[in-house]
Parts: structure tokens; C-alpha cells; sequence
């Protein structure tokens, strides 16, 4: 059985500027349905860190959505339909010296991937914050994503994966729960006379 694919807030705090799907003449122009991510305050120079485990597959620039990082998931996920496949989340318009990882690096939820900017075309600081659900092509660097004909460029709305937690506690709380069940299984096996 697959893991639900569930992310954490890439800054904090998360405070959403523009939301997924909005239909702007901007995006129309760009061939596109709507807006294909989620675009979050973020002053310049704010920390970005990765919503998830995985790996990054992209670091640098790219023309129009100006310096980024891509993360893919390493294992596969379920996504609200319950189909489990892997996912990659973006993170665009950081600075310029401010893509702090390298493809081929592994990610921990809760690592600092990059510092926020304007590059790209952009009309301020700001995230912008993508999700798209992909499948591996015939070689291992090959990889499409699945809703690539969805009038988003293939990517779906992120909100309804988010935890609700920031990923800059993510390692804080994954180790406060780790602490939280090895005391229950202690607490349990004492009870249960198990261990004394």
C-alpha cells in the first residue's frame, strides 16, 4: 500500500498571494488554462525549504519562471484519486545566488533548497510553488508527467497535500513523534508484561 502524498508549507509563514487555477490574461497568454501553481508571499531572500522528501532534478534557470528547484519523490505516492505515482514540486523565482541545492541531491523534508526573489517573469518577491504528478520513461533521467494536456502544463493544485505543518519543523516534529511512539511501544510492552 502506497503512502498519501502529503507536503508541508515550503516557508513560514505560508500566506497564499495568488491561488491555483486563477484565470489571468497573463497565463491565457502563456498558452495556459490558468495559473499552474500557487504563488506565496515571500519577501526577498525569505528561506525556501522542500515541502518532501526526494530528489532534486532541477537547480538553475529556467527562461521564463527565472531560478529554481525541482524535487521529485523518490517513491511513489498516492494523489486524491488514490492512484500512486511519483510527484515533483517546483519552486520558482529565486535569487540568483539563492539556488542552494544541486540535481542529483537528496532532500529531507525541512531542508533549505533556496532563498525567494523576482527572477522570471515576475511583478515582485514572491514563491511560486507547483506540484505535478509524473510516470518514469523508458530511462531512468526520463520522466513525463502524467496531466501534461491538462492546460496547466501538467500540474494540479497542491492546497488539498498540504499538512498544514511548515516544512522548517518538519525534522523537529518527525523526530518529536518518533520520541512519542517509542515511548507508547515502551509504555506498552511494560502494561502488557512484555518488558519490565
Amino acid at each position: 500500500m502506497y503512502e498519501k502524498l502529503e507536503l508541508f508549507y515550503p516557508l513560514k509563514p505560508w500566506s497564499t498571494n495568488q491561488p491555483f487555477g486563477n484565470k489571468m490574461a497573463v497565463y491565457t497568454s502563456l498558452g495556459l488554462a490558468g495559473h499552474n501553481g500557487i504563488d506565496a508571499f515571500a519577501l526577498d531572500g525569505t528561506k525556501i525549504y522542500a515541502a518532501h522528501d526526494g530528489i532534486v532534478t532541477f537547480a538553475g534557470e529556467d527562461g521564463s519562471a527565472g531560478m529554481g528547484v525541482v524535487i521529485r519523490t523518490t517513491d511513489k505516492k498516492r494523489g486524491k484519486d488514490g492512484t500512486a505515482q511519483y510527484w515533483k514540486t517546483l519552486y520558482w523565482h529565486l535569487r540568483k545566488d539563492g539556488v542552494l541545492v544541486r540535481p542529483g541531491q537528496k532532500i529531507k523534508a525541512g531542508d533549505l533548497i533556496g532563498l525567494a526573489d523576482n527572477t522570471g517573469l515576475s511583478t515582485g518577491s514572491h514563491l511560486h510553488f507547483g506540484l505535478k504528478p509524473v510516470y518514469q520513461g523508458e530511462q531512468d533521467w526520463e520522466w513525463w508527467n502524467v496531466e501534461q494536456e491538462n492546460g496547466y502544463r501538467g500540474a494540479v493544485d497542491p492546497a488539498p497535500y498540504f499538512n498544514r505543518f511548515a516544512a522548517q519543523d518538519a525534522q523537529w516534529i518527525l523526530s518529536s513523534l518518533m520520541a512519542l511512539i517509542a515511548s507508547l511501544t515502551h509504555e506498552i510492552a511494560v502494561r502488557t508484561g512484555l518488558k519490565k
